[in-house]
């Protein structure tokens, strides 16, 4: 797991550090600015290379004032472009004195002046270094700064942004305006959001975490909310199963979903449950659909359901899905179950009546978005995963609004109904009823394609039902189907990877969680 911290966390953690003794500002930015310099020289080369350090006026600046000194030291040729006017804070005024007493030339794009020679060194430069603003920035950038970020944006030459890329909300991900594309961002200490939330990630390149001298021991304990899923974790929540077992001793997921041509939905949720390692799941599915969807996995023990004239799941079925959850260690309900008062119905008496965890998936969700006050007469853990477009119907926004704001949206919900969040999409959101949340990196613009969803509820509900713990299993389910994606992708191409592809790809990732 790696820590995120946010702007406020960030500052506290180096405010931490100088009260401790540790260092002061001034070090602070001398080892960032010493850091970003070690890792342009490892990753890029700056031997005799054209370099222009593009600074505002806060302590970005000043970061990049240290990085224009030190990338002289290591024999490149530099120049400092002033984006915003000459620096405001005390230290980045200081080693802008340095890096002006070092030989190093400043040209400031505030005066008329130099605007030629100042556009013709982002013309001709090799590497460009963006120090404009840093973690602290919101909103949009002006016009006259756009400018530069244009001229940045359409250079030759490499990009690496200090921090994040000017233009990105670090907290939030956002891009309101003009945002410089970078090639590669330096970060310190640990990633930002930004780095991590879309649309920011399109801007940030490949990002480096550089250490400004701060030990990992303090980072870790620094308090924060926010973390990556890592692989080493998932690994972790899969114990090496003992050999006096049988299937009763791996759960039994109750699976209540399909509609009459919606057949494929129930077939994938119950194909990525069966070989995800729970040990029996059981498929309560409308009667016309039972045909389709056993020949097509013979493995469950199926429950047939009465259904309406639209063929969507009657409410007459209720007290055969309640008698049926009695035995189930988890239930998984709303993959194609289809829309109206019946399906409403039925979704509401499995959340009231389950002792059970209950994951709650597509049509499981649009069901209830009228009554979320339902969720809280919940007897056991929920957790929910909608995409985005599912989202803004259950909080009443655009799917514009909800994308811009994944973190804050998905955390909100959580908290407010006590469930387990899983917000889908590029960089798929968790967040717990306790306020924390967790963002998975793996996963693939192929997995983009029906069914996938049905995959991910499928797999979360055999995690479920097997005993692994709400927030574990929701990290593990999402960061496998992720793994899945990548491994189908890299085999069949994104373009033409399929659901089931994603499912095939489970055993051999089960199979190394076994060795690890």
């Amino acid at each position: 797991m790696m820590i995120i911290l946010n702007n406020a966390q960030t500052k506290k953690l180096e405010d931490y550090a100088v009260e401790s003794g540790e260092f002061g500002h001034t070090r602070l930015m001398e080892n960032a600015g010493a850091s970003v310099c070690r890792m342009i020289s490892d990753t890029i080369g700056i031997l005799n290379k054209s370099v222009a350090v593009v600074c505002g006026r806060g302590n970005n600046g000043g970061d990049g004032f240290v990085v224009a000194k030190r990338l002289l030291e290591g024999g490149a040729k530099v120049r400092v472009l002033l984006a915003i006017g000459t620096p405001t804070t005390e230290d980045a005024k200081k080693f802008l004195g340095e890096s002006e007493a070092a030989g190093i030339r400043t040209l400031s794009y505030a005066e008329e002046d130099d605007r030629q020679e100042f556009a013709k060194t982002l013309e001709n430069s090799d590497i460009i270094v963006d120090a404009i603003f840093g973690v602290g920035f919101h909103g949009m950038v002006s016009d006259e700064l756009s400018n530069v970020i244009e001229m940045i944006n359409s250079s030759r030459g490499i990009v690496v942004s200090v921090d994040v890329p000017s233009g990105v909300d670090s907290d939030s991900g956002e891009v309101s305006g003009a945002c410089v594309n970078a090639d590669h961002t330096i970060t310190f200490s640990t990633r930002k959001p930004g780095h991590v939330i879309y649309p920011a990630v399109d801007y940030c390149g490949e990002v480096h975490i550089a250490s400004i001298g701060i030990d990992e021991h303090v980072i870790r304990e620094q308090e924060h909310h926010i973390s990556t899923i890592d692989y080493e974790d998932v690994c972790r929540c899969f114990p090496r199963r003992s050999n006096n077992t049988h299937k009763g001793t791996f759960g039994k997921l109750l699976c209540i979903c399909g509609s009459l041509g919606m057949a494929g939905s129930a077939t994938f949720a119950g194909k990525a449950a069966v070989l995800s390692g729970v040990g029996m799941v059981e498929m309560a599915v409308p009667a016309e659909i039972y045909p389709i969807v056993a020949a097509n996995l013979v493995d469950p023990v199926y429950h047939l359901l009465k259904s309406n004239e639209q063929g969507t799941v009657s409410a007459e079925s209720i007290p055969l899905i309640l008698d049926k959850m009695k035995s189930a260690t988890a239930v998984m309900i709303g993959c194609g179950m289809g829309k109206g008062k019946d399906v409403t119905e039925v979704v509401e008496a499995v959340i009231r009546n389950s002792n059970v965890p209950i994951i709650i998936d597509a049509d499981g969700l649009n069901a209830i978005k009228d009554d979320l006050g339902v969720l809280r007469e919940a007897n056991a853990p929920i957790v929910m995963t909608p995409h985005p477009g599912e989202m803004a119907r259950l909080v009443g926004k655009t799917n514009d609004e909800v994308q811009s704001q994944r973190l804050e949206v998905a955390s909100s919900f959580a908290m407010t109904f006590g469930v387990y969040m899983v917000l889908k999409g590029a960089n798929t959101v968790c967040a717990t009823p306790d306020g924390r949340i967790f963002i998975n990196l793996t996963g693939n613009p192929g997995m983009s394609k029906s069914g996938s969803g049905d995959v991910l509820a499928g797999l979360l509900g055999s995690l479920l039902a097997q005993g692994i713990l709400p927030e574990k299993a929701a990290t593990c389910a999402v960061h496998i189907h992720g793994m899945a994606g990548d491994s189908a992708a890299e085999k069949y191409s994104q373009h033409s990877m399929a659901a089931n592809d994603i499912i095939m790809e489970f055993s051999e990732i089960f199979s190394d969680i076994e060795k690890n």
